[in-house]
């Protein structure tokens, strides 16, 4: 009985669990000294980090404009590694509107109309560069639209580059 109740919860719990494990983008804070890190969407603020850092965050779900992160950060430049946050039992959340990835590679394909390769592409003007923000996730997949809000799509998590410092390949 023990064995099928933990095997029935693994079940229940798993897609919860993956629902954006894996999913990593950047932080882009142009409003002052530090970025804020919140017990939960509009919360009271638990850590900041400095603006003049760059931050790798790993996506755990949304809700609304935020999204929880994980409380392990990759730091990138000067002072690379990993920091953890600490201070709160609720998880740690961050407004959409302060997180950034760009495409890895040929933008083209890349941005689709439902969080699936089958489905159709969004046609996109080319560009040199197109950053954006996510607004959702499903899976391994990342609800998106561009900086400049002319576009919003999905993108599978392939083809995301959280890379701060550099374009990916």
């Amino acid at each position: 009985m023990k064995k099928i109740l933990m095997i029935l919860m693994a079940v229940l719990l798993l897609p919860a669990m993956m629902s954006a494990k894996g999913i990593y983008v950047f932080i882009v804070d142009n409003d002052g000294p530090v970025t804020n890190i919140r017990n939960a969407p509009n919360g009271k603020m638990v850590a900041t980090l400095l603006t003049k850092e760059a931050f790798v965050v790993e996506l755990l779900k949304a809700k609304g404009d935020w999204f929880q992160i994980d409380p392990v950060i990759e730091r990138y430049g000067d002072n690379e590694g990993e920091i953890e946050l600490e201070g709160s039992n609720t998880g740690y959340w961050i407004h959409n509107s302060l997180l950034m990835f760009t495409i890895a590679g040929d933008p083209t394909g890349c941005l689709r109309t439902k969080p699936s390769r089958k489905s159709k592409a969004v046609r996109m003007s080319p560009s040199t560069e197109m950053s954006f923000r996510p607004i959702a996730v499903q899976g391994h997949w990342v609800k998106a639209v561009t900086t400049d809000g002319k576009y919003t799509g999905w993108i599978h998590r392939g083809n995301i580059c959280f890379n701060p410092l550099t374009t990916c390949p």
